[in-house]
């Protein structure tokens, strides 16, 4: 289906008004305030404390959780309303009222994810008040994401969420591959390709990072995943090119992330004997996560599809280098001689593993430091966010066409 741009005007600037970033206040639209298992979650809250500490006022607004608890990490002004309904569409009737009786005057907004109500909500809102708005794609167009659920989307697609195609001011493509998928996919408005930015933690303000992990795992060799345990990440698929190469007792293969228990379960099932060499941490957050970033060799990203993968370039920050599948979509990486890429299969992974598993911790030293550069290099905040200030001024009339937005 082809989506057609209806905000024109947005199009064809050329006069010699000035590009100078004034301050803007920014609503942001979500999902959960409190799924930090969520890639978006980190990459929105981060986002937006940016711009908020460049001179911006941000406000995020999203659905709660099992409690608003920890609605303070958000540092910028955050709004949870109770959801209603499948988790994943996020349907409230808060947000339309609090929209009503607020009165606000944003300049404009910017939404992260697609098939969710709260973003219908505020297109409304946008529409109505002739303000302009960003979506952020995060994945949602990548052909393996639209299989899920697919029929569910078409609907959504034709029906409430028709009005928030049509009206658009511009698309957000996090790299280059999603770019082409977007084009793919049929839409034609104006998209910004700007990755997310990473935290560069500084090592002496956390803990000795083994002093933080079982005694036990100290002197093994660590191969980390780090992510959600959702079927589109492979981990499945992992966990079988691991047990078919039975690397030695050398080696330990480190599950850190949460999922449905029921999957999580069917995930512990495959390893049949080779139990030894693999261990399921959970969600790990905060030094922990760091801990176990530092102490291993290199991180394994087996992934179907992925948006934008930040668990890798946390691993990057960290100077690891990493093991992804093509379908990962970060081919610069792999040029910069950051991560080793193979095909998005069980027997690719087993080649890039055993790769990996043979190169020695000198060698593995070495890909982690390019991992290093390439990441501050590419995703440093300060970058990032001048990127995305001039595509807000853009979409608010007052400065040309940035170079980050593509209109092919």
């Amino acid at each position: 289906m082809v989506i057609e741009h209806s905000a024109a005007n947005h199009t064809c600037l050329s006069d010699s008004r000035s590009n100078k970033i004034r301050t803007k206040s920014i609503l942001f639209v979500t999902g959960c305030l409190f799924n930090e298992s969520s890639g978006p979650y980190h990459t929105v809250q981060q986002t937006a404390k940016t711009l908020q500490k460049r001179g911006h006022q941000v406000t995020v607004v999203g659905t709660k959780g099992p409690s608003d608890k920890d609605l303070d990490r958000w540092v910028v002004e955050a709004r949870a309303f109770q959801r209603y309904g499948p988790y994943s569409l996020h349907y409230t009737t808060g947000l339309s009222r609090w929209l009503k009786q607020e009165h606000c005057n944003w300049d404009l907004a910017s939404m992260h994810g697609v098939w969710m109500h709260t973003n219908r909500v505020v297109a409304d809102w946008c529409i109505r008040h002739d303000k302009p708005f960003m979506v952020t794609a995060h994945g949602n167009f990548n052909p393996t994401a639209l299989r899920v659920s697919s029929w569910k989307k078409w609907l959504a697609r034709m029906t409430f969420m028709r009005t928030l195609f049509e009206h658009v001011t511009c698309y957000h493509a996090l790299t280059e591959v999603e770019y082409q998928t977007l084009r793919y996919f049929g839409i034609r408005q104006p998209i910004c390709v700007i990755g997310n930015g990473i935290e560069f933690v500084k090592s002496e303000i956390i803990p000795e990072p083994l002093s933080l992990l079982p005694v036990w795992v100290r002197d093994r060799r660590i191969c980390l995943y780090l992510g959600r345990l959702h079927p589109i990440k492979g981990v499945d698929r992992l966990l079988r090119a691991w047990s078919a190469l039975r690397p030695s007792d050398e080696w330990l293969l480190v599950i850190a992330g949460s999922g449905e228990s029921d999957y999580v379960s069917s995930l512990e099932q495959l390893l049949g004997s080779g139990k030894q060499n693999v261990l399921f941490v959970g969600f790990v957050t905060g030094d922990i996560k760091t801990a176990w970033l530092r102490a291993a060799e290199f991180c394994v990203l087996p992934s179907y599809s992925e948006a934008f993968p930040v668990s890798l370039l946390e691993g990057f920050a960290q100077s690891k280098g990493a093991l992804i599948t093509c379908a990962c979509g970060l081919p610069e990486a792999v040029l910069a001689n950051a991560a080793y890429e193979v095909d998005s299969s069980e027997e690719g992974l087993k080649e890039g593993l055993r790769l990996m598993l043979s190169l020695s911790p000198g060698e593995l030293h070495k890909m982690g430091e390019r991992a290093y550069v390439f990441a501050r290099d590419r995703f440093n905040w300060e970058s990032i966010s001048t990127q995305l200030e001039q595509v807000y001024t853009w979409m608010i009339g007052d400065s040309n066409i940035p170079s980050c937005l593509r209109l092919d």
